[in-house]
Order: C-alpha cells, then sequence, then structure tokens
C-alpha cells in the first residue's frame, strides 16, 4: 500500500488534539491479565527446571515491567540474559546477569540459551539474530513465550506454554505462583556452576591498543564510567550499537 501525502499538506501547520483514551481498532482486542491456568503451569514448570533461562525482550521496556522482571529473577536465582532492545531491563551489573544475547551477545548467553531445559520469553520474538537455524536453536529446552501480541506467540518457535497478555500484570502473578510452589533453589547450583564456567572461560573482551590510539570500546566503558550509567545513549545503527549495547553496562531502562 502507498500512501502518498502532497507537499501543500505535510507543510501544513494544523491543531493537534491528542488521544487520551486507548484507540479503538476493530479486530484486534489483545488480553492484558493472562489466562491464570497457563501462568500456573509456567510456574510449576520454572520450578521443575533444571536449567533455566530469563530471556527479556524490548516488551519488557515497552511494558514498562522493568521492576517486575527484576522481581521474578529475584524470586529464585535464575539466569537472565536481554536482547538488544531489552537492554536495561535487568541491571548489568546484577549476579544474574548473563550479558545481551544473539549474534553480538556474550558467549555465555547463547552457551546458556544453548543448554537451557526451559526458556522463559518475556516480550521478544524470537528473531533471527537470536535463533539463528531455527531447527537447531535450544534443541533441549520447553518455551514459555509472554506477549501481548498473540501474533508474535509461536511464530518463529512454537511455545509449549504461551500466555498472551501484558507483561506488566501477568510477571506479578507469575511470581506469586512460583513462590508458592516452594521449589527447592539448591536444584540451580550444578547449572550455575556451568554458567560462572562460562563466564571465566569466555568473558567480553577486545584487545586494547599499546599506543595513543583510543580503542571504541575503552571509549563506551570510559563514557559509562564518566556518566556512571546514568545517561541516555545514542549511537549510529551497526557496529556503533553494537559497541554501545556490548561495553555500556545498562543499569536502567531507556538509557
Amino acid at each position: 500500500m502507498l500512501v502518498d501525502v502532497p507537499q501543500d499538506l505535510s507543510r501544513a501547520d494544523i491543531e493537534y488534539e491528542p488521544i487520551t483514551d486507548v484507540p479503538n481498532l476493530p479486530g484486534y482486542k489483545p488480553s492484558t491479565e493472562g489466562n491464570i491456568k497457563q501462568i500456573r503451569i509456567a510456574a510449576r514448570a520454572l520450578a521443575n527446571a533444571q536449567r533455566p533461562v530469563i530471556y527479556a525482550g524490548g516488551g519488557v521496556i515497552n511494558g514498562n515491567a522493568s521492576e517486575e522482571l527484576r522481581e521474578l529473577c529475584s524470586s529464585d536465582k535464575f539466569p537472565v540474559t536481554c536482547t538488544l532492545m531489552g537492554l536495561g531491563g535487568y541491571p548489568a551489573s546484577g549476579d544474574q546477569w548473563l550479558g545481551m544475547l544473539g549474534m553480538h551477545g556474550t558467549r555465555t548467553a547463547n552457551y546458556a540459551m544453548d543448554n537451557a531445559d526451559l526458556i522463559v520469553n518475556i516480550g521478544a520474538r524470537f528473531d533471527d539474530r537470536i535463533t539463528g537455524k531455527l531447527s537447531e536453536f535450544a534443541p533441549r529446552a520447553k518455551f514459555v513465550h509472554i506477549d501481548i501480541d498473540p501474533a508474535e506467540i509461536s511464530k518463529n518457535v512454537p511455545a509449549h506454554i504461551p500466555i498472551v497478555g501484558d507483561v506488566k500484570e501477568v510477571l506479578p502473578k507469575l511470581v506469586k505462583e512460583y513462590r508458592a510452589s516452594q521449589a527447592d533453589p539448591s536444584r540451580l547450583d550444578a547449572w550455575w556452576e556451568r554458567l560462572h564456567g562460562w563466564q571465566k572461560e569466555y568473558p567480553l573482551t577486545y584487545e586494547d591498543s599499546s599506543d595513543n590510539e583510543i580503542k571504541p570500546q575503552k571509549m563506551v566503558q570510559a563514557m559509562f564510567a564518566a556518566t556512571e550509567g546514568d545517561a541516555i545513549i545514542t549511537s549510529d545503527v551497526g557496529q556503533h550499537q553494537m559497541w554501545a549495547a556490548q561495553y555500556y553496562g545498562f543499569e536502567k531502562p531507556r538509557r
């Protein structure tokens, strides 16, 4: 479809009336609360998982659910990774942070996804930058997928436990149900031993220059130190964006 707006209209001054109510879009009536039966099944899956990974995307940021995500992660020692669009949803200084995942992410985050027995997708799309070859993606895992848009669920990766709802409303219910399960936290000890081993063996690093050349990675780290992470960062698309994502320790959403 092509919508061609004439220049005299695109340059004209008009009176703007902001929309205060939720737009009424025929055919799009998303559920926001989440099905409680599905949430309980997801909680039981988390309680039984030996190698879980929390995989958070831009839906956490758009849904203003960063605090709810952090509460879920702290309900047990769940490893957490974020997509590029989800950075800041969980603090990079957190003990359970694996780093960003995907083709520009950390080895630990990607190895964790590949070896997980349960992946909880919260507001992410399973795009090809994360999955690579779909037939070989996370072959040992079952998937919980939480998203407000039903069209996203099972679009790329079939969800064993789909939950349609607003993450800000669903996550507190999931936390409540999980805590009620009284799961044994020691079941994750062996998993964390493997994760810590990967973090030690494959840290995110670069070869610093031996002369006056300033490597871009070092510049990003210096910028983080100078701002103490309390800054809004913009970058070009491409490698600059990846360096910022990798080496600026995002502590808050929308940074």
